[in-house]
């Protein structure tokens, strides 16, 4: 016969809300026949892909200053959940900010850096665009500095287009997880060579390898009453993941069958439970509402 434990919110002990303790009323002695389960489990999925903790929130782009000469400039980016999309439209803002776009005589806003996803490849693609103080659109000469021109395409910011045709940069830093998160390697800059262009051109760059915009997409329980002599580490309860369709901030069920595993014989006076992502980084989850609910079997043989 089993007994239910259940653990909410009030069993969190820290601010991650990943360790949670239950206390025993008495102490609780188990034998090496006695067996414990996650019988169930109701969490938020509030946990997020971009973060200061998974050190995959920063990068850069190059850009021209007022002299036309390409320097570097920082992109922060908020702790959140992001799509692809969601990350486009951030450095979009970014951008503006900076002052970093043309825009035409009706105020529509041109940029020259885009993160799109790209489903045919399985992949993330950059595109850059070329410009120069002598842009052709749509077939006319349009000079982005002169707001006098046939397009009225002009300079968003302070700052000066070279004289010949540039695409701007993007810079994976070397000690940040941002290229991972997108499937670049660290430590690279993306440039195209655009020596040949004589009209505005835009260009296309994949990711070299798979991108994990998920980085935390497993999940580990860990147990102080589990006795596992061939896991390591040896006190894994359950695993779970968030189930298909599932959005963030969705309350999740994830558990739909019960694993029961042996105790490590002794006496108790609570239980400790860890939640972890699949590398065994402590998961940092904002929503602390959650219930829990343990299954025991003891066998009374001591």
């Amino acid at each position: 016969m089993s007994s239910s434990i259940i653990l909410n919110k009030n069993n969190i002990t820290n601010s991650e809300n990943n360790k949670l303790t239950y206390k025993f009323p008495s102490n609780i002695t188990f034998g090496p026949t006695d067996t414990i389960s996650l019988s169930h489990l109701n969490i938020y999925f509030s946990w997020f892909n971009i973060s200061s903790k998974n050190n995959n929130n920063f990068f850069q782009y190059k850009w021209w200053d007022d002299n036309a000469v390409l320097v570097p400039y920082d992109v922060l980016i908020p702790d959140g959940y992001y799509s692809v999309g969601d990350l486009n439209e951030f450095l979009m803002s970014v951008m503006v900010k900076n002052g970093h776009y043309l825009v035409t005589s009706v105020g529509d806003f041109g940029y020259f850096i885009e993160i799109i996803t790209n489903a045919v490849y399985y992949s993330i693609e950059f595109r850059l665009s070329s410009l120069s103080k002598f842009m052709t659109i749509e077939g006319m000469a349009n000079n982005p500095q002169d707001i006098t021109t046939s397009e009225n395409l002009f300079i968003g910011g302070d700052w000066v287009p070279p004289d010949n045709f540039e695409c701007p940069q993007i810079i994976f830093p070397s000690n940040n997880k941002f290229g991972e998160l997108l499937g670049f390697e660290a430590g690279t800059t993306l440039i195209k060579d655009t020596s040949s262009d004589i009209i505005n051109k835009q260009y296309s760059i994949l990711n070299t390898k798979v991108p994990n915009m998920d980085p935390s997409s497993s999940f580990v329980i860990t147990c102080n009453l589990v006795k596992n002599d061939m896991g390591v580490p040896n006190n894994i309860l359950h695993s779970f993941t968030v189930p298909n369709g599932a959005q963030f901030g969705d309350l999740i069920s994830p558990i739909d069958n019960l694993i029961y595993s042996n105790i490590k014989a002794g006496n108790y006076d609570e239980i400790n439970l860890q939640i972890f992502d699949q590398n065994f980084n402590p998961l940092v989850i904002l929503d602390s509402n959650m219930l829990i609910i343990l299954s025991i079997i003891k066998n009374n043989i001591i």
